[in-house]
């Protein structure tokens, strides 16, 4: 699945764009939907879909995904995209350097937050779906935490 949804991007809709067209987009979701439907593999392919849009550039009103995205998800309401669109988020920030404590991660945490927040009203889905992964990112942040208070009663 993961080899054909990649094969099928349309340049038009190409994620990392500017400008996404809501009418292109929305045709794609909606074309390998039916695809991975077809063939059983809706799940994974849901999770996929997922997965590419969260790399959406945020919009111009500098909230994350852009609007078209926000605008699909919330028509679309599916489990599936969400957890592809956590993995990923979660996936992006790769390797990093480590300050002690979960500081790092209460930050991430609070930009996802605020996004959620202005989201609320007019995108409850998607402000949802962000403020799980700011809970994800307090989650690290406290198992951080705990991993740093034992290593220093460890070095005692």
């Amino acid at each position: 699945v993961r080899d054909v949804l990649e094969e099928i991007v349309s340049p038009q809709i190409a994620i990392g764009m500017r400008k996404i067209d809501i009418v292109r987009l929305r045709e794609w979701v909606t074309e390998v939907r039916s695809l991975c439907a077809q063939h059983a593999r809706m799940e994974i392919g849901d999770q996929r879909i997922g997965q590419i849009l969260a790399a959406a550039l945020p919009g111009d009103d500098g909230i994350w995904p852009c609007k078209p995205v926000r605008d699909v998800l919330e028509e679309i309401v599916s489990p599936q995209i969400a957890i592809g669109m956590r993995v990923s988020v979660y996936n992006s920030r790769g390797a990093h350097a480590r300050g002690e404590g979960g500081d790092q991660e209460r930050e991430i945490a609070e930009k996802y937050r605020n996004w959620a927040r202005q989201l609320v009203f007019s995108y409850p889905y998607v402000a949802d779906l962000i403020e799980q992964i700011a809970t994800g990112y307090d989650q690290d942040a406290m198992r951080e935490d705990s991993e740093t208070a034992v290593r220093r009663r460890l070095r005692r």
